[in-house]
């Protein structure tokens, strides 16, 4: 007999992403808790909705180009949904997590990886 083995897709979709205005404002105004690694800051909130929520944000102060701001962002995204897995358990509570760019310059996409990785591993032990 074969045996299924169950694959973990690696998606960010739509549901996965923080949108509402009234939570985006709850998360920046109070109850939350942050941290960085340069040139990343993560602001977090544990919900009562169960899943992860995120939001990313790059400042248009610190890039005039809108090409720029996307490649950060999509950089971001990127290295969150290969290493969403760190953050599993989590899932029951929900929390929702917002990425902000620090920096003026850009950075490999390896080094971004590496800095959000490091993030979401300090998330998860502060909240297990």
């Amino acid at each position: 007999m074969e045996q299924k083995t169950k694959l973990q897709r690696h998606t960010l979709g739509k549901h996965e992403r923080l949108c509402s205005l009234l939570a985006i404002e709850e998360l920046f105004q109070g109850g939350h808790r942050s941290m960085a690694a340069y040139p990343i800051r993560v602001v977090y909130m544990p919900v009562e909705t169960p899943g992860i929520r995120i939001l990313v944000s790059v400042s248009k102060r610190h890039f005039k180009r809108a090409v720029l701001r996307n490649r950060v962002k999509r950089q971001i995204r990127e290295a969150y949904r290969q290493n969403k897995s760190i953050l599993e358990p989590l899932q029951e509570k929900g929390m929702h997590i917002a990425f902000l760019w620090l920096s003026r310059e850009l950075f490999p996409t390896k080094v971004v990886a590496a800095k959000i990785q490091n993030l979401l591993q300090r998330i998860y032990e502060e909240n297990c």
